[in-house]
């Protein structure tokens, strides 16, 4: 058996209670180093503990792949969640085992983002550039998000994309100076935060960091006004939406 398993945004009270039962549980625990000093409270002490760079995660996925082919229960463990930010990562991880594993949900530092700064999904546009390869396409939808009128967290790449670089491509097409921003570090483990203009957004912050450009104007109430538009009770034939 081998699962991805999303941890959370750092801090154990965001792992999910299955997440926890398959680490606790698990022959083989892998994942980046950084992740797995997070999870090493929950790792059994008979559990191999694999830790892997960018550098050499082919060859030791190679290793683990063998591992689950053995039979033994696998678990590599992804920073937050394994659809947010890992999606090359798992990709590797099914390369290596030659089909497709399952994935546990975790809670992403995007979901934090928004509890954080009180924005809701329907009204925010989720960008992550965490990830090797051409990003143009991303930063371009990032500005049409923002032409939109809509919140937008980011996730930067470290080191070329960061929230300077990301505030500078901004302004660069167009986008208000004046518009909100926040920039917060390691959510949910030693927090650190800035909040000030996306003009104003030139500090170096570090890998761990996670950006809120706020819209123009705050969104209307989302009561379910019959004025605003809103689905009344009994309109939709099957009950809830």
């Amino acid at each position: 058996m081998i699962v991805c398993v999303g941890i959370g945004p750092g801090s154990l009270d965001y792992l999910t209670a299955l997440g926890k039962n398959l680490i606790e549980n698990a022959e083989v625990v892998t994942g980046f180093d950084t992740v797995l000093d997070l999870v090493a409270p929950i790792i059994r002490e008979d559990a191999e503990r694999i830790g892997m760079s960018y550098r050499d995660q082919t060859a030791k996925l190679a290793e683990v792949a063998a591992l689950h082919h053995a039979g033994k229960r696998c678990v590599v463990a992804f920073m937050g969640d394994v659809h947010f930010s890992g999606f090359q990562f798992l990709e590797r991880v099914e390369l290596a085992c030659g089909h497709r594993v399952d994935t546990v949900p975790g809670i992403s530092s995007a979901q934090i983002m928004a509890s954080r700064g009180r924005v809701c999904f329907d009204e925010t546009t989720f960008l992550t550039f965490h990830r090797r390869g051409d990003v143009e396409p991303f930063k371009r939808h990032l500005i049409h998000a923002l032409e939109d009128g809509r919140n937008a967290i980011v996730i930067p790449r470290p080191w070329d994309f960061m929230p300077r670089d990301v505030a500078a491509y901004a302004l660069e097409h167009g986008i208000d100076g004046s518009r909100p921003v926040e920039v917060w570090e390691a959510l949910t483990q030693a927090e650190a935060s800035w909040a000030g203009r996306l003009d104003e957004c030139v500090g170096e912050f570090s890998d761990l960091s996670i950006m809120l450009i706020r819209a123009p104007a705050e969104f209307p109430s989302q009561l379910d006004l019959p004025e605003s538009g809103a689905i009344q009770p009994g309109s939709i034939q099957g009950g809830a939406v």
